[in-house]
């Protein structure tokens, strides 16, 4: 572990990812080697819970509730219990350990990544797919997310409508510890998509109870302090870089008009979004 940490930090790398798998004891080495090279280090865990990998010192920890593995009945040490993400739907947030091990993680320094819009997907009928999903994707993989979604009712993976809630309820009680909570998509066949599904997690941290500023800020200046880019951008300060997205219509009223982007900015460059779309119809998934 420490070797291979030691090679991706010669070729640049700032970050590392551990998976399900990994045991105490890789991740522990893993994170020793990538902090003592100025690495971050991050996680979508299963094997070692969040509260574990908060004590060993990990940056970040990936999607919530769904992979935190320490509120599974019968959970073995360094084991990846069968039905984890299913296990989470009966968990009780309110409850005395789940709110001790939310409490231990925010004390350790650990921030949180939400992937709500991803989770969503995998719940049939939660979020049917439109035109702005579908459009910058290749006809074959078009084909294969319509598919996936078609089928989900009878797919193993497909995941109950209250999984979602716990998920909203956790990161709730997360950021009312005073823990970091960041956003992002995390595209898995499913059609959430860098960008639109962004768009999307923002509606659903709305409908978590988290206010359109709370929301706001998970996404945009919560995420610049997590990889460490605040003090450079991340929120509409003088000195900072100019990246906006300007929509036309008021988000803090209506959650819908997020989607309608008019224009983006990067780097202080002003980008037509309308046109960008066009120039990504049909190429996302292309070799």
């Amino acid at each position: 572990m420490r070797r291979v940490i030691a090679y991706w930090a010669s070729e640049g790398a700032t970050w590392i990812k551990f998976h399900t798998a990994t045991t105490r004891e890789l991740l522990k080495a893993g994170i020793d080697e990538a902090h003592a090279r100025g690495l971050r280090v991050t996680g979508h865990l299963c094997a070692v819970t969040f509260t574990e990998a908060a004590a060993l010192g990990i940056d970040l920890l990936q999607h919530g509730l769904i992979t935190n593995s320490e509120y599974v009945p019968g959970k073995v040490p360094d084991r990846c219990p069968p039905g984890n993400q299913r296990a989470q739907a009966d968990v009780d947030v309110a409850s005395a350990p789940v709110q001790e091990s939310i409490r231990a993680i925010v004390a350790a320094n650990a921030a949180v990544a939400s992937t709500l819009g991803a989770y969503e997907s995998y719940i049939p009928g939660r979020a049917p797919l439109d035109a702005r999903v579908l459009e910058p994707l290749e006809s074959g993989e078009r084909a294969n997310v319509m598919a996936v979604q078609a089928g989900l009712g009878q797919r193993e993976a497909a995941l109950p409508p209250r999984m979602l809630t716990k998920m909203m309820q956790w990161e709730r009680a997360f950021v009312a510890a005073g823990g970091l909570l960041g956003a992002g998509s995390d595209p898995w066949g499913t059609g959430n998509l860098p960008g639109v599904g962004n768009l999307r997690n923002f509606e659903l941290l709305i409908e978590a109870g988290f206010t359109p500023e709370q929301a706001v800020q998970i996404m945009t200046l919560n995420g610049a302090r997590i990889v460490g880019e605040d003090h450079r951008l991340g929120s509409v300060a003088a000195g900072k870089l100019a990246d906006l997205m300007v929509v036309r219509g008021d988000p803090v009223r209506s959650a819908r008009d997020v989607y309608n982007v008019v224009t983006v900015f990067k780097d202080g460059v002003g980008y037509d979004a309308e046109r960008l779309r066009k120039a990504a119809a049909g190429r996302v998934g292309l070799d």
